[in-house]
């Protein structure tokens, strides 16, 4: 009998601790699904807080200046990526500051100048001088900005994931180079009997005119309108991209459309007056 006593112990406490660490067990599971949860909802509250922006912050005048002095200084920079954000913020303060200049150069050259500089005593060699500086600034206004404009189109299609020589470049350069040869191989043959010739030369010059206006079109197309990527690419890494600056790119774009238009109408105005 004791003997049968002693092997029955043993088989309890082999009970007891089975039935306690199956209540253990869930806890366990429970926690780590918990710690998971929270994980989950910290890392959506991160990409939440990383979507969103302040928009006083991005419209404030000293972020869109220093985007402007950083558009200046990448005039030679063909590397890295620029968000449309960017190009418009770009294209905009430097359409208002060509409007400002022009007319300030276009007031010295009209007659009403000329009129009140002869009235306050001034020489023909000053007059000349505005004259001058008027006549270079007015045209070094718009021409200057081709360059910083021209290498950050490039950047917007590396922010597309496209490279713009292959792409649109290539075939507008060869076009361009199609059409120059042919205009001065059809001045050279008008006055000769080779009409035909002629013929055939002028059929190929409108179809690379055409050629040259739709991968023109569709280079300012892609790069002025489509979204950029928003994760890392073979260019670089994604700046600008947030909804609040895609929204803002938007709106700068209407600002640009609106202001040259109005230009525009007060040009016309003035020409017709």
């Amino acid at each position: 009998m004791p003997v049968k006593n002693t092997s029955r112990k043993p088989v309890a406490k082999n009970v007891t601790t089975v039935a306690k660490e199956k209540k253990t067990a869930p806890k366990k599971v429970m926690t780590k699904r918990s710690d998971t949860s929270v994980k989950a909802v910290k890392e959506k509250a991160q990409v939440v807080s990383t979507n969103v922006c302040d928009q006083q912050e991005i419209m404030s005048p000293v972020v869109m200046i220093k985007l402007w002095f950083e558009g200046w200084k990448k005039t030679f920079v063909l590397k890295g990526r620029s968000s449309r954000f960017e190009l418009w913020n770009f294209l905009l303060l430097n359409t208002i500051l060509a409007v400002i200049v022009q007319l300030k150069c276009s007031y010295i050259l009209s007659a009403r100048f000329l009129r009140e500089a002869t009235d306050l005593g001034y020489g023909l060699d000053k007059i000349d001088t505005y004259v001058s500086y008027a006549t270079v600034g007015f045209y070094a206004v718009v021409l200057l900005q081709l360059f910083p404009l021209g290498s950050m189109l490039i950047r917007r299609m590396h922010d597309i994931g496209r490279l713009a020589w292959k792409n649109c470049l290539e075939p507008v350069f060869w076009s361009m180079f199609v059409v120059s040869f042919l205009t001065l191989t059809i001045d050279e043959l008008m006055d000769s009997d080779y009409v035909n010739t002629i013929i055939l030369m002028q059929i190929c010059l409108v179809t690379t005119l055409y050629g040259f206006f739709f991968y023109s079109l569709k280079f300012l197309i892609m790069t002025l309108f489509y979204p950029g990527d928003k994760t890392i690419n073979p260019y670089g890494e994604a700046k600008y991209t947030t909804p609040c600056h895609e929204e803002w790119a938007l709106n700068l774009s209407c600002f640009w459309g609106l202001f040259v238009l109005t230009v525009l109408l007060l040009y016309v105005v003035m020409a017709i007056i």
